[in-house]
């Protein structure tokens, strides 16, 4: 398996001060702002289209972890940013060179995260399965063994570390993390998609697309 892959589909668009490291796919028209960390550590990371993701949000694939280990591994990583290698193998190697102390199983197992999926600004996402739809306030965290369906929101501070499934629609609220279904999913935030898509080329350097769309199936 390769560590050593980033894919961005045409039409993403990933700031070049987001910090994506190992075997990571971005989906087509999915926006990456500044300050984002992606780290493939444990196996691939597969976000779909569609997604928003500001800014200090990080989405780690941790493998087996600790969790001293994985806070450890994520101040590193914000204080030493990767430096610029060359060579074919120069992501996993950085990664690896400094995070020497982190001795983690990589898995294998592919963190899978669905389309039109928005996380607001120092969200901190662990789980292996989100579907679709969702949206995840500020400074929420998703821990490694939760499990996400469709158009679920998880509020504001509100922290899912033990094993859990959200089903469709459910709201996640509060100090105690109090559960309410709602009706109808999230709304997508196609108008902000296309109003980011804009404007962030004017004002920030780009990570290159490298992978074409899939094409849509056939009625």
């Amino acid at each position: 398996m390769n560590y050593d892959s980033l894919k961005i589909a045409k039409g993403a668009v990933v700031c070049a001060e987001a910090d994506l490291r190992g075997d990571v796919t971005v989906g087509s028209n999915t926006i990456i702002h500044p300050k984002v960390r992606i780290f493939a550590y444990g196996g691939p990371i597969v976000i779909g289209d569609g997604c928003l993701i500001e800014e200090q949000t990080v989405i780690i694939n941790r493998g087996d972890l600790s969790d001293e280990d994985v806070t450890k591994f994520l101040k590193e990583t914000e204080t030493r940013p990767p430096q610029t290698r060359s060579g074919k193998n120069a992501p996993l190697r950085a990664l690896q060179s400094q995070c020497a102390y982190v001795c983690g199983k990589i898995t294998g197992e592919t963190q899978t995260i669905g389309s039109y999926n928005f996380f607001e600004v120092g969200s901190h996402v662990q789980a292996m399965r989100i579907g679709s739809n969702n949206v995840f306030e500020s400074k929420c965290k998703l821990g490694r063994k939760l499990t996400v369906g469709d158009g679920c929101v998880v509020s504001v501070f509100c922290s899912l570390e033990k094993e859990d499934h959200l089903d469709d629609t459910t709201v996640v609220y509060g100090p105690n993390n109090q559960r309410r279904k709602q009706q109808d999913k999230p709304m997508a935030q196609t108008q902000q998609l296309e109003f980011l898509a804009k404007v962030l080329p004017n004002f920030h350097n780009l990570k290159k697309s490298n992978v074409s769309p899939s094409p849509e199936p056939k009625g």
